[in-house]
């Protein structure tokens, strides 16, 4: 503000200069107006007297009478100067010279206006017309060619204008001066004119004195323009001020990173606090560089494509990547605004990270993906299971039935090979879709690497060394230790195929704490304490395209007939079941490693870890069983299993019939073994009604249906048997025999 009032002051004082400048310059045109007009007037006489006497001199002079005060002129000498009349009367010439003298001397006393003019010579004859120092100087550059002389001087103490022109010889004058030499064209001498300048004077002090009030005016004038264009000036500087409070405000403490760059150069011209902090950069390292230093490499000819095609107005430029200091790559949504920074061309750019929600929201595609395959696999598994019941199952009785020399034992074992195969695809997809049913219990999870340790040896070719770091610390967790395995095994299977030509395999264990911030970076999990279990591998790699994949159903990079691409989208779907998470790190040809964490248990004393399952010895019974199955197919395998190693099987088509059944027989049941979801009546209800008739009957379900179907049955809750098809016979009898030896 005060520089801009000191630029007000140097205005009014320009201004000031400019009027004085103009008054001083018309005071002084108006002196030379004045001067020019009184030098008008002196060549006006000058040139009436030239015509006077051209007048006179044409008519040979003008005689006049001889009075007192009118005597012949004695410096006249030409024969008829004197004449008298016939009358008598006496007459004397009057020359030019003469006459133009007694007139101007009659002016001189009876006009307003006394103008004096004086006839001299460098050869003069009458005394009266001896030059003084001015005339005499004039005329000898009348003699060299001047045409003109003038000039101010004073006379009779008053302002004069003074002019003098040369007095030529004419052929009228050599009649009274040819005797002294002259000829036609010769100078003679010349004369002056002088006009008094006071009534110029005058008239200038008036004129001056209207310029002055003119000036005076034409000052306030403008000094007010320029007072009331500087508060103009004032109030929109104060209006500027306040907007660019505003926006600095709204720049230095908007949350999201912001700053303003050069179009020309791309150079930054600014940053906010934010970008600061979010970038990691410091406001000099900032400013020093340009927007394509926060990009990648691939991004830099689309950034310069795009910033060739800003104009004016919002450009909403889309999602970009950026580069932090730290190596980081964020996605960013970028809008910005042409605007004048300091003179510069440039535009302000708001860049608001997306990087979390593009990754939950790759979360939620992902999710939708595998709820998608978890309908799907819920969908098919009870009628595939069934499916596969039968075939394992008939199978199984198949193989019983034949000797083992029998060349018709190896058809059969085929037969259970293959439908075991599928089963495995059957509970991959259900293990991808968190469908499968587990049986969580407190493991060790250094116990479940080094129980399955020599199994994987085995598994991998001779040329890939193994080697397990196994944390000193308690790594129990709550899991199902069969799925455990699977996870093991998968994972394993796969870094030996990526190892063709060998390598090293390592196995670890390590306590991990994750925080908020460890969370929020990796955008998922929970903070709390983990077991972390890495496989690592010295193989291939991966890109950054094949990783986000890897956990896809059926995605695979194994070539057709190798591999089913389950493999890891049912580890991914054991991993989240027991409400852990798996990472990967991979770069092409710097190896894999899988780090999967299952969140830690802290064991109460007296609880018991899980230890490995010891083998049983299948055995049959005497009951009496009550078996309900809607397939007739399985029906009728399950009742000739059971009857097979010695049980009474009672069989029912449905939920109803089952109760009818039971109400028939109900002293001399011993188990019953219902199929979850029947017609009619499912088999919760039906359990629920012979229960009603009869508290203590034990029971054992059985289904081909997916978890999620039977928890909302409301079954696994109660902690009823339960068996999931497809079932081998040996499974069945087993879980069979466990369920009539379990004392409630």
């Amino acid at each position: 503000m005060l520089r801009l009032e000191k630029h007000i002051l140097l205005l009014i004082a320009g201004w000031s200069a400019v009027v004085i400048a103009s008054l001083s310059w018309n005071y002084h045109v108006t002196r030379l107006n004045n001067i020019e007009k009184a030098r008008v007037v002196a060549r006006s006489f000058y040139d009436l007297t030239i015509e006077f006497r051209r007048w006179g001199s044409l008519h040979g002079g003008v005689y006049v009478p001889v009075t007192d005060t009118m005597q012949p002129n004695p410096y006249l000498t030409v024969a008829e100067r004197d004449i008298t009349t016939t009358t008598g009367r006496k007459l004397t010439l009057v020359n030019p010279a003469w006459m133009t003298r007694q007139v101007f001397e009659l002016i001189s006393r009876h006009s307003a206006l006394p103008i004096i003019s004086h006839l001299t010579s460098l050869r003069y004859v009458n005394p009266v017309n001896r030059p003084d120092a001015w005339e005499e100087q004039t005329l000898k550059e009348f003699e060299r060619g001047l045409q003109e002389q003038s000039s101010e001087t004073v006379m009779h103490d008053e302002p004069y204008m003074r002019i003098m022109r040369p007095f030529k010889t004419e052929q009228a004058c050599l009649k009274c001066h040819g005797h002294q030499g002259y000829t036609v064209g010769d100078i003679r001498g010349g004369i002056s004119i002088s006009v008094p300048l006071k009534p110029h004077f005058d008239a200038e002090s008036k004129e001056r004195k209207a310029l002055l009030l003119s000036h005076v005016f034409l000052w306030f004038f403008g000094t007010g323009a320029i007072m009331l264009f500087s508060r103009n000036i004032q109030r929109r500087q104060r209006q500027l001020i306040e907007s660019e409070e505003q926006y600095r405000i709204l720049f230095e403490s908007n949350p999201h990173p912001m700053w303003v760059y050069d179009l020309e150069t791309l150079r930054f011209l600014t940053v906010n606090d934010a970008a600061v902090v979010h970038y990691g950069y410091s406001r000099d390292e900032f400013l020093a560089m340009t927007i394509r230093d926060i990009r990648p490499a691939d991004d830099i000819s689309p950034l310069l494509e795009n910033v060739s095609r800003i104009t004016t107005g919002i450009d909403k430029a889309g999602i970009w990547r950026h580069r932090k200091k730290d190596g980081t790559v964020i996605h960013v949504e970028i809008t910005s605004h042409v605007v004048d920074f300091g003179g510069r061309r440039g535009e302000i750019v708001l860049a608001n990270d997306v990087t979390a929600g593009m990754r939950l929201e790759e979360q939620l595609r992902q999710a939708q993906k595998m709820e998608s395959v978890g309908l799907l696999a819920g969908g098919v598994a009870h009628d595939f299971n069934n499916v596969l019941t039968a075939i394992i199952g008939y199978g199984n009785l198949l193989q019983m039935k034949l000797a083992k020399t029998d060349p018709l034992r190896s058809y059969a074992e085929n037969i259970i090979t293959t439908a075991q195969r599928a089963a495995q695809l059957t509970q991959s997809l259900l293990a991808f879709s968190r469908k499968q049913v587990i049986n969580p219990v407190p493991i060790e999870l250094n116990g479940i690497i080094l129980r399955v340790e020599k199994l994987l040896k085995r598994l991998i070719r001779e040329d890939i060394e193994l080697i397990t770091r196994l944390a000193p610390a308690d790594t129990t967790v709550m899991a199902d230790s069969v799925q455990v395995e699977q996870v093991l095994m998968n994972l394993v299977t796969n870094a030996r195929d990526a190892m063709p030509g060998g390598g090293t395999l390592t196995i670890s264990t390590e306590i991990e704490e994750l925080h908020k911030d460890l969370v929020a970076v990796h955008g998922y999990g929970k903070p709390g304490t983990y077991v972390r279990l890495s496989i690592a591998d010295t193989g291939a790699g991966m890109d950054e395209r094949t990783r986000e994949r890897i956990f896809e159903p059926f995605f695979t990079t194994k070539e057709m007939g190798k591999g089913t691409g389950l493999g890891l989208a049912s580890v991914y779907g054991l991993i989240k079941q027991h409400q852990g998470f798996i990472d990967v790190e991979s770069e092409p040809g710097r190896g894999t490693t899988f780090h999967v964490y299952f969140p830690a248990l802290k064991l109460k004393r007296g609880t018991e870890k899980a230890g490995a399952p010891a083998e049983e010895v299948l055995k049959g019974g005497t009951e009496t069983l009550l078996v309900a199955e809607d397939d007739e197919i399985i029906r009728t395998l399950t009742s000739s299993i059971l009857t097979e190693f010695g049980y009474t099987v009672i069989v029912a088509k449905d939920g109803n019939d089952a109760v009818s059944v039971f109400r028939e027989n109900r002293d001399r049941i011993n188990l019953l073994l219902l199929d979850v979801i029947m017609p009619r009546k499912s088999g919760k209800d039906a359990c629920e009604e012979m229960r009603s008739i009869k508290p203590d009957i034990k029971v054992l379900f059985i289904s081909g249906y997916s978890a999620d179907m039977i928890s909302k049955e409301g079954i696994l809750e109660k902690g009823s048997g339960f068996i999931s098809k497809p079932v081998s016979p040996s499974e069945l009898l087993r879980k069979v025999r466990e369920a009539l030896d379990r004392k409630d």
